[in-house]
């Protein structure tokens, strides 16, 4: 009997991460949520707690392996941000996802793709802006897939845009690897870490309804998602962006390490504190 249930553990296992992409639901009453439409997602799905709270490291890399095939080392990084974001508790073992709401630490920062700055709207950093992100939308108008050179286009007029509009507006090495992290990043996960590659369709699903598309067709990645593969699309990102004075930065596994709160992505280790 014990050894009839070992057997078919792994096709249980397999039924109910399927279920996940198949049921979502919005945040409710007492639900929290971040500035981060992937980890929002995840919630959404239940890879993650659906309330948003009490979220360690362990349960992140599972829930980011399992929802979207990314790699234990970003989630690990991530998940060290969010501890470091609790308040008043360096000894945290656990975050709620609307810790990462503060300005400029661990990942929001000015110039989102899909948010307001934080003293442009009121300190509203966190919900979603249907305004602007239809201003990366405009970049793919009669394009039924993203490219490396779109997106860094529609990524760069955000800068330029806040740097004009908001004159507490915050742009050092640190917002520049978030920024083009989070492009790097939703163009893995709803498309190929490599090549960049996405349906807008997806794109358009994950920011505006933070929803895992799984239902029109998308499946995570076969190529995972990991700090690697997201500092090689970042420098393809700027290489595409033939605007942007050269910023002197080399991005390795080092600099996404430091620009998302210090932790080491193997260790776990507190190694830099901003």
């Amino acid at each position: 009997m014990f050894s009839s249930f070992i057997s078919i553990l792994p096709l249980l296992l397999t039924l109910s991460t399927a279920q996940n992409f198949t049921t979502w639901s919005p945040p409710g009453p007492g639900d929290v949520r971040s500035p981060c439409p992937g980890l929002n997602s995840l919630a959404n799905h239940g890879f993650l707690p659906h309330n948003g709270k009490a979220i360690t490291i362990p349960l992140l890399i599972q829930a980011c392996q399992d929802g979207m095939n990314v790699g234990a080392d970003f989630a690990t990084v991530i998940g060290g941000a969010g501890l470091l974001s609790v308040p008043d508790d360096l000894l945290a073992t656990s975050f709620d996802l609307d810790d990462l709401d503060e300005h400029n630490f661990p990942i929001e920062h000015d110039a989102s793709l899909s948010r307001a700055d934080y003293y442009v709207d009121d300190g509203d950093n966190y919900s979603f802006n249907q305004s602007i992100f239809d201003m990366v939308l405009a970049y793919y108008e009669g394009m039924s897939e993203t490219s490396i050179a779109v997106a860094s286009a529609a990524k760069y007029n955000r800068v330029t845009t806040k740097e004009a509009e908001d004159s507490k507006f915050t742009y050092t090495p640190q917002q520049y690897i978030l920024s083009y992290g989070e492009t790097a990043l939703y163009l893995s996960v709803m498309g190929d870490p490599v090549t960049g590659v996405a349906p807008v369709e997806y794109v358009k699903i994950f920011f505006e309804q933070e929803r895992l598309p799984y239902n029109e067709g998308w499946r995570p990645p076969t190529t995972q998602t990991t700090l690697l593969t997201l500092g090689a699309m970042i420098l393809q990102l700027v290489a595409a962006n033939k605007d942007a004075l050269p910023e002197g930065l080399e991005i390795t596994t080092n600099t996404l390490k430091l620009a998302f709160g210090g932790y080491d992505p193997i260790t776990g280790l507190l190694v830099h504190a901003l």
